[in-house]
């Protein structure tokens, strides 16, 4: 399950959930970076807020967790951070892969031939 919102300045943030990990991709025009955390299967959906700073993602899962989104990117943080004077995002669900593009397999290398049979 992965949901996206937007934040201001053309920051597209999304959020994945991969087995016990949530990630979390941000997008600013050509550039992507992404954060992740062990948080366990959500119990409700991810929240999405924007603050002074950027955004900060809320995830509801075996306990709370928040990963800051700042300058392109997101990181845990260890405690609840203060959301009084923060708006909530709109989310919309979108299809799971859409935060982060698989990983293509590397074509194996050929064999070399030894030196001096060319």
């Amino acid at each position: 399950m992965a949901y996206q919102g937007q934040l201001p300045g053309g920051v597209t943030v999304t959020i994945e959930q991969r087995g016990d990990q949530t990630q979390v991709s941000v997008e600013r025009g050509s550039q992507r970076q992404g954060g992740g955390r062990t948080t366990g299967p959500w119990q409700d959906a991810p929240r999405l807020w924007q603050t002074g700073e950027g955004g900060v993602v809320e995830i509801s899962g075996a306990q709370k967790s928040w990963l800051r989104v700042t300058d392109g990117s997101a990181q845990s943080l260890h405690a609840a951070p203060n959301l009084q004077d923060a708006q909530a995002v709109a989310l919309t669900e979108v299809k799971d892969g859409e935060g982060q593009p698989e990983m293509k397999p590397m074509e194996p290398m050929k064999p070399m031939t030894p030196m001096g049979e060319d």
